[in-house]
């Protein structure tokens, strides 16, 4: 709009305005990134991408209320509604958060559980709905241009995305999303006071001012009561099971996880597989800690004598302390400090632990009653490092005698266990290949998994990978290298970078013996299950996964590109799945059974977004449909559902690409959702001054786009490969070099669409953002299906491709545009 249309009196202050708008987004991005912590806790790691569907669903129907009741709106009272749908915003995040936190969120074949799933949709979407009106209104209702108001926007949301990741360390996440609605009031305190003299001259703008100041007061008081308060906004029900209230336990949150801690108490010893000859009546004192509500962990109580930690050598996870030679032991994830103690008792002199979470290391360094407990700082030879541990490994000099890494993985779906679809770095080939290289040539590497009795499943897809780590480092005689047991529902594998001598055979035997464990695998006994027996035996990787892929579940080795470890069952058999589990022959069970919910689930998540997207934005807009020719809905409703589709699927591909190279989906979310965001709108502004509103220069563009998706996955293959030692900042600074200019490529296809529509015909405009924000809603829960059925890089293609699909159909728009004899030339800045 210009600002010479509008009588001075209805103009806003520019600087309080533009501050609201960049309030609103910063505050609006920061609620959302939180709620994939927040789902974390209360649901599962793999549902982050619902987060961003609900925020483009939310956001979306807020700005079909504004085309669908513009009269509402009008002008003289801009500043004056913006400041109370931005109040409204801020009062609405709290209060999704409390219903959020009273819903059961779980997976029982029911209509309540469809009802649960879809007020949890409902309730996460009702903030956005009112951002999505306020910024919707300021980018079309004032007299500033919008490139303006786009452009502080965009820097807004971009740094929102940032900041949260620090706040996370400071603030628990519901303290943290009271702060977002704090942030959101002071929006509504920036549109205030932003009043025209118009608005000045009666109430309206003063009572919005009083109203936004009161809300602003509140939430600042909230959010500080809340972060010490421990009866604040708390979780009523975590992953199915009702949180429990001990006085005096220990709760924190940060980017990474929510750990919860009790008082040491005396019980019967917490071991993931405890042999039959541990004392029955034997009693510790432990500590029990919850990662997320679920992921168990347990810190022993060490008086400083050996004796105190001796059940420890009672554990299956520990067999591999029991070779010879071992003189510096690694422990993958140090959690409550079981291992690193067990490492000690075993008498190792040089202990690293690697945790990605501070919190535990502070647990044992800093607080007074936890540190006094685990005595892992009294340690000698101990050294303990914060970081990702596929990240660190890759990175370090050091060499290891042994390697542990017992139920362990980067986002605790330990936890999850089957129910995680997440995509996880420490296992893929590509990062046992980094564990492998820093053992000693004598080197052990031990890890432990579940193990289903009668089935072949996570222990399976465990030895698979061992395989193909083996197999990779060039040595083709995989069982000679491997000695598997088992105790109850856990299994270690304990993997040699040579073949295991005679003597070390010897005495693996001789203590899984002596424990009362079974041996499953090892150089002189072959698995009794002929799929194990084919997958050690074979000769390379394509053979290796041609065998697995045999199998009723996925056993084929996880790679960088299918990082999907812990989900077993493929989309594609779910139906099959479904009626194994009907007729009781044990699918159904344990590992599998978890992963058929999760997955179902997926499916239910996207019949709900069908009929939210249906019911709230498209037949809404069915209207607009009808008052253009039905060629242009045609064609226009095509190109902006593979503009919508093509984006989401790169942003969710981009997501679980970094998720691994990063080292934890927080950081992607943050790096991904800045550089996309701050660069497709750039793009989208650039797009005004560099049209590329013909065929030759759309066909260029539209091959860069879809050229850049399709070479890209094997770039950052490369790439990753070759920057995984750099430190997280480095690695930070690659991930923005290589997502910023496809974000600024991105940013022209939606308003070059947009003109193009337009000048055929302005009535439809609405129904083809509608579209767009639709297909961007289903097509976020699509792309995680697509990249667990099918790969990572497939998902990338399929964005790649729905761009180069662009070209045909822009040709169509562009003959329209042609008889229509219009010119396509926009002034810089326009709102498109």
């Amino acid at each position: 709009m210009n600002k010479e249309l509008f009588p001075s009196a209805t103009i806003p202050q520019r600087l309080p305005f533009l501050s609201g708008v960049f309030l609103i987004s910063f505050a609006v991005l920061v609620f959302q990134i939180v709620q994939t912590r927040v789902l974390s806790v209360i649901a599962w790691y793999y549902l982050a991408f619902f987060a961003i569907s609900v925020a483009m669903l939310g956001m979306t129907v807020g700005a079909v209320w504004v085309y669908l009741r513009r009269d509402r709106f009008p002008a003289p009272r801009l500043c004056s509604t913006l400041s109370n749908y931005s109040l409204t915003c801020a009062i609405s995040m709290p209060a999704s958060l409390l219903v959020q936190f009273s819903l059961i969120i779980s997976f029982a074949p029911s209509l309540a559980m469809v009802m649960s799933w879809t007020l949890l949709l409902a309730a996460m979407a009702v903030p956005y709905v009112f951002a999505g009106v306020a910024v919707s209104l300021a980018l079309t209702r004032s007299p500033f241009p919008v490139s303006q108001v786009y452009g502080v926007d965009l820097i807004g949301a971009a740094l929102g995305c940032v900041a949260v990741v620090g706040v996370l360390n400071v603030l628990d996440a519901p303290s943290t999303i009271i702060l977002a609605g704090l942030i959101a009031a002071a929006a509504a305190c920036s549109f205030a006071t932003a009043a025209t003299p118009l608005e000045r001259e009666g109430l309206r703008a003063r009572k919005a001012w009083t109203r936004s100041v009161r809300g602003a007061i509140a939430l600042l008081a909230a959010t500080a009561l809340n972060a010490v308060s421990p009866v604040g906004i708390k979780p009523i029900m975590v992953k199915d099971q009702l949180e429990r209230s001990i006085g005096g336990r220990f709760e924190q949150w940060n980017s990474y996880s929510r750990i919860v801690a009790d008082q040491p108490q005396n019980g019967l010893p917490s071991l993931w597989s405890g042999s039959v000859k541990l004392p029955p009546d034997l009693r510790v004192p432990e500590v029990f800690m919850q990662i997320d509500g679920s992921a168990g962990t347990t810190m022993p109580c060490y008086d400083g004598t050996k004796p105190s930690i001796n059940y420890l050598r009672y554990d299956l996870v520990s067999l591999a302390y029991r070779l010879p030679g071992i003189r510096k032991a690694a422990v993958i994830g140090v959690g409550g400090g079981r291992d690193v103690l067990t490492a000690h008792l075993f008498g190792v002199r040089e202990i690293v632990g690697v945790e990605l979470n501070p919190i535990f290391v502070r647990l044992h360094t800093e607080n007074p009653v936890y540190r006094q407990c685990s005595r892992l700082s009294t340690l000698p030879g101990l050294q303990l490092h914060v970081d990702d541990a596929r990240s660190w490994f890759a990175s370090t000099t050091q060499k290891f005698d042994l390697i542990q890494m017992s139920m362990i993985d980067t986002w605790a779906a330990t936890g999850a266990g089957a129910f995680s679809l997440s995509e996880n770095g420490l296992y893929t080939l590509e990062g046992w290949r980094a564990f492998l290289r820093t053992l000693t040539d004598g080197g052990v590497f031990t890890v432990s998994r579940w193990y289903s009795p009668g089935d072949v499943n996570e222990t399976g897809r465990m030895v698979g990978l061992a395989t193909a780590a083996l197999l990779d480092a060039g040595i083709t005689d995989a069982r000679a290298h491997m000695f598997a047991a088992r105790a109850s529902t856990i299994a270690t594998l304990v993997l040699s970078k040579r073949r295991f001598t005679a003597e070390e055979l010897q005495i693996l035997h001789d203590e899984t013996r002596r424990l009362g464990f079974d041996v499953l695998l090892a150089p002189d006994q072959p698995p009794e299950s002929a799929l194990l027996r084919s997958i050690v035996a074979a000769p390379n990787l394509v053979e290796l996964n041609r065998v697995a892929g045999r199998a009723v579940l996925d056993l084929t080795v996880p790679t960088d590109n299918r990082p999907f470890f812990f989900n077993q069952l493929r989309f594609s058999r779910i139906p099959s799945y479904v009626a194994l589990k009907m007729f009781g022959s044990g699918i159904g069970q344990g590992v599998a059974r978890g992963n058929l919910y999760a997955s179902l689930t997926l499916v239910l998540i996207l019949a709900i977004s069908v009929l939210a997207v249906a019911g709230t934005i498209l037949l809404p807009l069915r209207s607009a449909a009808r008052r253009g020719p039905r060629s242009l809905i045609a064609i226009g409703s095509a190109y902006f559902a593979l503009i919508g589709m093509g984006f989401m699927l790169a942003e969710i591909s981009l997501l679980q690409y970094f998720g691994i190279y990063l080292g934890h989906p927080i950081y992607s979310l943050g790096v991904c959702l800045f550089s996309l965001i701050l660069a497709s709108g750039i793009g989208s502004l650039a797009s005004g001054l560099f049209s590329i509103g013909a065929r030759g220069r759309f066909t260029l563009w539209a091959c860069a786009v879809g050229g850049y998706l399709l070479v890209l996955q094997y770039v950052l293959t490369a790439l990753f490969a070759a920057t995984a030692a750099e430190a997280l900042p480095m690695r930070i600074a690659v991930s923005l070099v290589v997502v910023m200019p496809l974000g600024f490529l991105l940013g022209f296809a939606f308003p070059t669409g947009m003109r193009l529509v337009e000048t055929i015909d302005r009535e439809p405009t609405p129904w083809f953002w509608g579209i767009n924000g639709a297909t961007g809603v289903l097509a976020s829960v699509l792309a995680v299906m697509f990249s667990m059925a099918y790969g990572i890089n497939v998902t990338m293609a399929l964005a790649g491709l729905c761009y180069v699909g662009l070209i045909p159909v822009s040709w169509r728009l562009l003959a329209q545009v042609d008889r229509k004899g219009a010119s396509l030339s926009v002034p810089a800045g326009s709102p498109m």
